[in-house]
């Protein structure tokens, strides 16, 4: 049997069991290409000669195993091979954090483009909720005269992405910091920051008991949120203006959330206006709001 044959009959049988994707990709030939070419040790941006490749027996009984985790267990592949890939970046993974998978890494490779007027390169960045760390490496990379720092709630979650900052051999310039939202960050020591992105947990609660087993493999205090998904979004809106520079922006991913994101602006921010942004991906995912907008509607706790 040839590679491409067995990542055919992965493909197929991924397909039949209706597994679910999301996790780094959206179709079943991909995500058995990725899985297969990652347990026999291939580049997974290998070219598509490769395919051609034959298989030994054990080979192929080693790819039986993945394809049994990942179809009967429903284990995400990037837990499976320890590995995943953002916007051509590979980020160690395990289920300590999160799948790396964020609308704001396509802004951050295009250097928010995006957004009009287009803002001047930040030289300090504040990467909320960080995970596994990619977006904060990613904004290292894209932006290398930037200062970063990464904050997240998570011991286990800062571990990892001390991983991947020694990978990529940015600690040096990435300042990992535990923190609930900004509560350890002191903006006499921390910021202000040009730009804070947070990719935040925002699943609602009551959604929680309905995610599929391949997501519910992930860290659940990444994934779900109170007050309809909205505890933490309340959260970064309230304080952010008190770490942001003048000019300073704050990008928030949200999901599906966006009724519930603009519900509470509505209520809770005096109407504040949110910049949707729409990227080659994505619409209604990710939104910015400028320091000054959210000084001049501050939180207003309802009655």
């Amino acid at each position: 049997m040839t590679l491409g044959e067995l990542i055919e009959i992965g493909a197929q049988q991924m397909h039949r069991a209706k597994i679910e994707f999301g996790q780094g990709t959206l179709n079943a030939w991909d995500e058995a290409r990725w899985l297969i070419l990652a347990v026999l040790n291939y580049p997974v941006d290998s070219p598509e000669d490769i395919s051609a490749q034959p298989l030994s027996a054990a080979q192929i009984t080693q790819v039986e195993s993945a394809l049994h985790r990942r179809i009967r267990d429903r284990v995400p592949t990037a837990y499976i091979t320890g590995m995943a890939w953002l916007k051509g970046y590979g980020f160690t993974v395990d289920p300590r954090v999160i799948i790396p998978r964020s609308f704001i890494a396509e802004l951050l490779v295009h250097r928010l483009a995006q957004l009009s007027p287009t803002p001047k390169a930040p030289s300090q960045i504040l990467d909320m909720c960080t995970g596994s760390g990619c977006l904060a490496i990613i904004a290292a990379d894209i932006y290398p005269e930037a200062k970063i720092d990464a904050a997240d709630l998570s011991a286990d979650a800062l571990a990892v992405a001390h991983a991947n900052v020694n990978r990529y051999a940015m600690a040096d310039r990435i300042r990992l910091v535990q923190s609930d939202v900004f509560s350890a960050l002191g903006p006499d020591r921390y910021g202000p920051y040009d730009l804070i992105i947070a990719n935040p947990p925002y699943v609602p609660a009551t959604k929680g008991p309905r995610l599929p087993k391949e997501f519910k493999a992930e860290p659940t205090m990444a994934l779900i949120a109170e007050d309809r998904g909205m505890a933490i979004v309340r959260r970064l809106l309230s304080q952010a203006a008190r770490f942001l520079a003048p000019g300073g922006l704050l990008i928030v991913e949200i999901g599906h959330e966006r009724r519930s994101t603009e519900a509470l602006l509505r209520k809770e921010f005096s109407g504040l206006k949110a910049q949707w942004i729409r990227t080659q991906e994505q619409f209604d995912n990710v939104f910015v709001i400028r320091k000054e907008q959210l000084i001049q509607h501050p939180w207003s706790p309802p009655q």
